[in-house]
């Protein structure tokens, strides 16, 4: 079958385009000795010596009003525009943030979490998994004083969202905010009942910090990052202005409701905070990839089940590898679909299971998940375009995910060139745009809305991935290359799988030295020999190939095994100590 070839043009924005773009940085708890840190934490001298930087590096800290008029076109930003933020409202806020703040001149995001400023004093908050004293939190009172100085503004950062729920089966605790509550003997929350959890949650706080502080808040700052449509419209229509997030990459005044944000943790060293800032958008990108069939750990009862999900986690740890490409649906020996490893309405169910597998595997094991559900299949089973979304709704409301497996896709995308400079360092002419996950979205998200119109297949796998993004932002695109495709990877893809067999001289040399978006997919009938695809792999590294991946794999019979296996492909990367 011949292949057809899709011209995609994207325009390129303008030299003006960089004064409407600034960097967000989002800080938490300022603590005096290394020995009180945590996760999210920087010390004090750190923080200064962060300030310090922004200003001997020319960066300008700007507040909500300055991007606001950037928006509209009012006032250009800096060059190097800065929005800082802190989150929680840790008494460090108080006590370190705010004094520095008045030194520096420096406008400040705080955002608050009403359920946590209401406890009075000499009593605990529920702080995620621990309880804390309401005295870590700053006072009311406190709060009205920053603000009364014109640097410190109030975001909301929920209610009572910074929380997590159970969101399955098996007691999985996912963040509220993007979850739907499971209930033993009731099930799962409606979208409804969810989308109407959110908005009261949203106006609860709203109201909270508008009979606090004056007024209402004009900012929303997702708990945890995480949001989707159903949360932002609820934001819209409450009237906020801006949401922050947490996706990679740099915010723009024109989408306030998608603020990137860059989040420090572990007291990074100023050299971190200042990259931070600046990501490297050619950073090169090293992925192994591992397919996984969740009916080889679904035993039929719950206990064997996890048993053979906790070795197959321990596995992957062995094997190094960062993502895990997981089919959401069983399918027969002619590739049919016959049932979903989520609840969705629009097909029986094996089993809920892929929760589970999902979770488990992205926090055990710290791997991506990208589900494999293909829309050309899904079609014949189901015969309606409409019963199609629905699924995969119900796959992104249920599953968390990282990423969506694009396959039966006969046309490429090209001529799309990434070497426009990127609007964030238009200071930096010596940095194009090329390979960085956060690039190829900026060039993907605005072209979705018009790749998925029509009724062709094409058009229905671009409305498949719309609607999942709508519900797991931020999500990447992996494409399977179909056979013959030319070895360069697609340009709105983060990652392009080619597939080709072991021991393959011409296929290493295609698909090595090229892009490391571009991914060797060895396949097979049956799992590969640990001994021959660890030569392989090397023999492609050696070539000049980055990233690379396989499929059959077997996780319960450990085939490949890992431990033959893993000195040839392993991705793992250890931190040093402090």
């Amino acid at each position: 079958m011949a292949l057809s070839l899709v011209i995609l043009c994207i325009a390129v924005p303008p030299a003006s385009a960089a004064t409407t773009t600034f960097a967000t940085v989002g800080l938490h708890d300022v603590v005096d000795a290394p020995g009180d840190l945590d996760d999210d934490a920087v010390t004090s001298d750190r923080l200064v010596s962060f300030f310090d930087w922004l200003r001997g590096s020319g960066w300008s800290a700007v507040s909500l009003d300055d991007i606001a008029r950037a928006g509209r076109g009012e006032k250009a930003l800096p060059a190097k525009a800065v929005l800082i933020t802190f989150d929680d409202g840790y008494r460090s806020l108080y006590t370190r943030v705010y004094p520095l703040a008045l030194a520096y001149g420096y406008p400040i995001v705080a955002a608050l979490v009403g359920s946590w400023m209401e406890p009075p004093a000499g009593s605990m908050v529920r702080y995620g998994a621990q309880s804390l004293p309401r005295e870590r939190f700053i006072t009311w009172e406190q709060a009205r004083e920053m603000q009364r100085s014109g640097l410190i503004e109030f975001a909301l950062h929920s209610q009572a969202l910074h929380a997590e729920v159970v969101g399955n089966p098996q007691g999985n605790t996912m963040p509220a905010a993007v979850t739907r509550r499971y209930t033993p003997g009731t099930g799962y929350q409606s979208e409804a009942d969810f989308a109407a959890a959110v908005r009261a949650d949203l106006a609860r706080g709203r109201a909270t910090l508008q009979r606090e502080l004056g007024g209402p808040p004009r900012a929303l700052v997702w708990p945890y990052g995480r949001y989707n449509a159903i949360g932002t419209q609820a934001a819209r229509d409450l009237g906020f202005d801006f949401a922050l997030v947490l996706d990679q990459g740099p915010s723009r005044s024109d989408r306030p409701f998608r603020l990137a944000r860059f989040l420090p943790t572990y007291d990074p060293p100023l050299a971190d905070l200042a990259q931070g800032l600046e990501p490297d958008p050619n950073e090169r990108r090293v992925d192994r990839l591992v397919c996984l069939d969740p009916a080889a750990l679904w035993a039929g009862d719950e206990a064997s089940s996890n048993e053979r999900l906790g070795r197959a986690i321990e596995r992957v740890r062995a094997l190094g590898v960062t993502g895990l490409v997981v089919d959401a649906v069983r399918r027969d020996a002619q590739g049919r679909i016959t049932a979903a490893w989520f609840p969705t309405s629009e097909l029986p169910l094996a089993g809920d299971w892929l929760s589970r597998v999902a979770w488990q595997m992205n926090t055990r094991a710290g791997v991506k998940v990208y589900a494999r559900l293909p829309h050309r299949r899904a079609l014949a089973a189901l015969g309606d375009d409409a019963r199609v979304q629905r699924l995969y709704q119900d796959l992104g409301a249920r599953v968390p995910l990282d990423g969506w497996l694009l396959e039966d896709a006969e046309a490429a995308a090209a001529s799309i060139r990434f070497d426009a400079p990127s609007p964030l360092f238009a200071h930096r002419a010596d940095i194009p745009l090329s390979w960085s996950a956060w690039v190829v979205r900026e060039r993907r998200q605005p072209m979705l809305e018009t790749l998925g119109r029509g009724d062709t297949p094409e058009a229905l796998g671009w409305r498949a991935f719309a609607t999942l993004d709508a519900a797991r932002p931020g999500l990447d695109l992996l494409w399977l290359a179909p056979p013959r495709a030319a070895a360069a990877p697609h340009p709105l893809a983060e990652i392009s799988l080619v597939t080709t067999a072991l021991d393959d001289p011409v296929a290493d040399d295609r698909t090595a030295a090229v892009d490391p978006r571009l991914l060797r997919w060895f396949t097979a009938s049956a799992p590969p020999e640990a001994g021959r695809l660890a030569r392989s792999a090397v023999d492609f590294q050696r070539r000049g190939g980055v990233s690379l991946g396989w499929c059959p794999d077997d996780p319960v019979a450990d085939r490949p095994q890992a431990e033959t296996l893993a000195p040839g492909v392993s991705a793992s990367t250890f931190p040093l100590r402090r």
